[in-house]
């Protein structure tokens, strides 16, 4: 077994800031239903082969442990480690590329996701173990915790209204929890009432979400303005921030940042809609919950209420172009996001 010390391993970790140089430029971790992990990969020549490492952090800071070496065929299988799972790969000429499991898989809690991974369009990537996105935490369970935090998650915000957060809780609690932030408000949920009393079919519904994603932006602009604040403050650790299902509120914070990183539009949206892999609306539902009254919808209606669409997105996309240009303009206008601000997120959380 072969062990690099935290210098060196450093040194391989700033390597993969060298995107002209870098031959491995994309990959996934996947974790299967046995507790093993699928790692696969991408290189600029076919075949180029590939050193993958595992890093793990101790009391002597950063070591890399070599899983295999000179890979050619882009895929490898290990076994998931209860302290994180966290891989380097390296390419011919010594340059390396972080990869780490998108879905952090909880008993708990659903849609817990890593944003790390993504190409920008300057030829980096959004790093990993610095930004999470999840659904409600109000069902953690000692082994999710322990999980969560071998994260260094050092603040959480939650989007959830003042309600929501009466009715469920976060149980990530006490001295050693991070950071909990929010913004007290409540939910206008009259056009919802008014809806499922007349009855709503799926195309009902669909209108409504729309109506809900486009006036977005301007209903929970302070809620987006504190998760840029806290992803600019120079304090150490990640920032994990979550609504009830981490699918809609949630899913437009996503989207922002990712663009604010310099992400395609295109990758943003299918990072957006890939809550409907990761949410199962019925999934450990109680009767309290703020989602249990869409669960005795019909399916169609269900599906539409408890899903996420490309249409929903481009909704809340639309209207903040239509009031304010771009998202760029949005970002600097309301939410303190400038080029200056800009440029620091970039340099913290892209490689």
């Amino acid at each position: 077994m072969m062990r690099l010390t935290a210098g060196a391993a450093l040194a391989l970790a700033l390597a993969a800031a060298l995107p002209a140089t870098a031959q491995v430029v994309g990959g996934e971790a996947v974790r299967r239903g046995d507790g093993r992990i699928d790692l696969s990969w991408r290189t600029i020549g076919s075949g180029d082969p590939v050193d993958v490492f595992r890093e793990r952090r101790g009391p002597a800071g950063v070591e890399l442990v070599l899983l295999s070496a000179g890979d050619t065929d882009g895929v490898h299988v290990t076994a998931a480690e209860s302290g994180g799972n966290v891989f380097v790969l390296r390419g011919p000429g010594g340059s390396g590329y972080r990869l780490a499991e998108r879905l952090v898989a909880l008993d708990g809690v659903q849609n817990f996701r890593d944003i790390g991974g993504y190409a920008t369009a300057d030829g980096r990537f959004v790093g990993w173990g610095r930004i999470f996105r999840s659904a409600q935490l109000s069902e953690l369970t000692p082994g999710d915790l322990q999980r969560i935090e071998a994260l260094r998650i050092r603040s959480v915000y939650d989007l959830r209204s003042t309600e929501e957060q009466a009715s469920e809780p976060t149980a990530w609690t006490g001295p050693d929890a991070p950071a909990r932030l929010t913004h007290a408000y409540s939910i206008d949920y009259a056009p919802f009432v008014a809806a499922f009393a007349n009855g709503i079919d799926a195309a009902g519904a669909r209108a409504l979400m729309t109506g809900f994603y486009g006036q977005m932006s301007e209903s929970h602009k302070v809620q987006f303005r504190e998760v840029f604040a806290e992803l600019l403050s120079p304090e150490e650790g990640a920032v994990l921030y979550h609504c009830t299902a981490g699918k809609d509120r949630t899913g437009v914070t996503t989207a922002m940042i990712l663009m604010a990183l310099g992400v395609s539009r295109e990758v943003v949206m299918a990072d957006y809609l890939l809550s409907n892999t990761y949410y199962a609306p019925g999934a450990g539902m109680k009767a309290s919950d703020a989602t249990s009254v869409f669960a005795r919808m019909p399916a169609d209606v269900q599906q539409v209420f408890m899903g996420v669409e490309a249409g929903f997105l481009e909704a809340f996309l639309a209207g903040i172009e239509a009031r304010y240009g771009s998202v760029e303009a949005y970002l600097a206008q309301e939410l303190g996001v400038g080029p200056a601000e800009l440029d620091l997120l970039r340099a913290r959380y892209t490689m």
